[in-house]
C-alpha cells in the first residue's frame, strides 16, 4: 500500500477529500507526491517518490484513473533507470492498493516544485517527447533534498538497500 499525497491544486482538480489518517507506506519507494502542471494547452500530472524523488509524468485526464496510471508508469520508468524487472513488477503491486493524503513533507514538495518548473518549459519546448522520455529526463536532474544526487540513482540505491536487508533477514 502507498499514499498519493496530491498537493491542493491536484486535490480541487481530481474533487478528492483527502483520508485524515493515512497508513504507513510498505513499497520502497514510499508515499508519492502529485501535482497538476498545466503548460499551455498540455495538462500532465508529475508524481515523486518521496525517498528517491523518482517522478512519473502521466496525462492528467480522468481523475478517478489518476492513481492507476501512475502505478502503470511506474514499472517501466523503474526499469529504465536500472532497477531489476523482479523488482519493479515488485513495487507495483505494492502499490496496488492506496489511499489519497496531502502533502506533509516540504522538502519534497520544495523538490517537487523545481522539477515543475523544469517541465513547464520542457513540455511547449519539445512536444515530441514521449510522458516517458520527459520523465527521465527530469529523473537526471540534480536535486538538494537528496544531497545534488539525482532521483535515478537514489532509486537505484534504494533498491539496492532493499535487497541488502532482505538478504541480511536471509529472504
Amino acid at each position: 500500500m502507498f499514499v498519493l499525497r496530491c498537493t491542493q491544486k491536484l486535490l480541487s482538480r481530481l474533487n478528492a477529500k483527502p483520508d485524515v489518517e493515512t497508513a504507513p507506506t510498505d513499497n520502497v519507494l514510499g508515499a508519492w507526491y502529485a501535482h497538476l502542471v498545466r503548460a499551455g494547452r498540455v495538462q500532465v500530472v508529475l508524481a515523486v517518490s518521496e525517498r528517491s524523488l523518482l517522478p512519473v509524468v502521466v496525462p492528467a485526464r480522468e481523475g478517478k484513473t489518476l492513481v492507476q496510471r501512475i502505478v502503470t508508469a511506474v514499472e517501466p520508468m523503474l526499469q529504465a533507470v536500472g532497477v531489476p524487472a523482479e523488482d519493479a513488477a515488485a513495487e507495483c503491486r505494492a502499490m496496488q492498493t492506496w489511499t489519497i493524503g496531502k502533502t506533509e513533507n516540504r522538502r519534497v514538495i520544495g523538490s517537487l516544485n523545481d522539477l515543475v518548473y523544469q517541465l513547464e518549459g520542457a513540455l511547449p519546448y519539445w512536444p515530441e517527447r514521449t510522458l516517458q522520455d520527459h520523465s527521465l529526463w527530469l529523473a537526471k536532474t540534480p536535486l538538494k533534498f537528496i544531497d545534488y544526487g539525482s532521483p535515478d540513482s537514489a532509486t537505484l540505491a534504494a533498491f539496492a538497500a532493499h535487497r541488502a536487508m532482505q538478504a541480511a533477514r536471509g529472504r
